[in-house]
């Protein structure tokens, strides 16, 4: 049974859900996280949900509503899974990283707090970079369904796939990278700033403290925070969603546009140094080449063989 690239796709998004899943439980099982679980409940009975939706459409047929119950299912699994990876990660209680990521700044020439000074002189462009900051998640949970809508699911799957393996290889990295960020590290609070909103750049603070300094650490959804600074998950999400949006020429330069500005609002509005932006940058670039190396994968096919994933059948 040969495979192609969209079955490669799914193949390998369930197989990281399920292979995340039992590393991130095997983890947390050895770390000083305890999961909130009523605050986890929601979440975990909207994704029971979305499998039988999934099951029952791909079983009726229903190609285009399968794939988007699919990847709606497959998002928010790896979004739960990436969150408690980073604060694993964050746990460790490595030493700040501040010194150095802001060391290397100054080697590449870089005025962090001349920069936000600059972008508060201009509030239009202050309140483009604040919303364009914030449309993250909006943007991983809208545009893969775009995409499926507009019949290209590859580019759907492509972008989903490649942001978990970003989240995890950030979390991954992070362990040795905790980092309070920027604005801390720059004082950039107590400057007197007109319209740069500094909310971002320090609400992760009071959990990053905790999972770090507390003996034991409650995770609950409801006051969870983006907590890794070193690499920007940001800026690697900016680039897999311009990569995904460029395969329609309606979405290719808006979401484009969306995306420059939310690279440049990590450093004004997230707190993140030019390092973690760079790095960032890396971290999707390998992220979209190993989904690539996926799509061209012929291993796929053969687990298939001893392993078939249901497919549609032909009307």
């Amino acid at each position: 049974m040969a495979s192609d690239g969209l079955t490669n796709f799914r193949l390998a998004l369930i197989g990281m859900v399920l292979i995340g899943a039992a590393g991130v439980l095997a983890l947390l099982a050895a770390s000083k996280i305890v999961i909130d679980d009523r605050s986890f409940a929601p979440a975990a009975a909207t994704l029971a949900l979305l499998v039988v939706g999934a099951l029952f459409t791909r079983m009726r047929g229903l190609k285009t509503a399968s794939l988007l119950i699919e990847i709606l299912a497959c998002g928010i699994a790896l979004s739960l899974l990436v969150l408690i990876s980073s604060y694993l990660a964050i746990s460790t209680d490595y030493p700040l990283a501040d010194p150095f990521l802001a060391r290397l700044d100054r080697w590449l020439g870089f005025d962090g707090l001349a920069f936000v000074k600059w972008v508060d002189g201009v509030p239009v462009l202050s309140w483009l970079l604040m919303h364009a900051y914030a449309s993250f998640a909006p943007q991983l949970l809208v545009l893969p369904i775009l995409l499926i809508l507009l019949s290209q699911p590859g580019p759907a799957f492509t972008l989903v796939l490649s942001y978990g393996m970003a989240g995890f290889a950030a979390s991954a990295i992070s362990v040795w990278f905790p980092a309070l960020g920027a604005h801390v590290t720059y004082g950039i609070a107590s400057q007197a700033l007109s319209s740069v909103n500094l909310h971002f750049g320090y609400a992760f603070l009071n959990e990053f403290h905790a999972v770090r300094d507390q003996a034991t650490f409650v995770l609950s959804v409801a006051t969870a925070q983006g907590i890794l600074t070193f690499p920007s998950l940001h800026t690697a999400v900016a680039i897999l969603c311009a990569a995904a949006a460029s395969s329609h020429v309606l979405l290719r330069y808006p979401v484009l546009v969306l995306n420059v500005l939310m690279v440049v609002s990590t450093l004004t509005h997230g707190g993140h140094y030019l390092i973690d932006v760079l790095a960032g940058m890396v971290l999707a670039l390998l992220a979209l080449l190993a989904v690539a190396a996926i799509q061209r994968s012929t291993l796929i096919g053969k687990v298939l063989v001893a392993l078939p994933l249901p497919t549609f059948k032909a009307r």
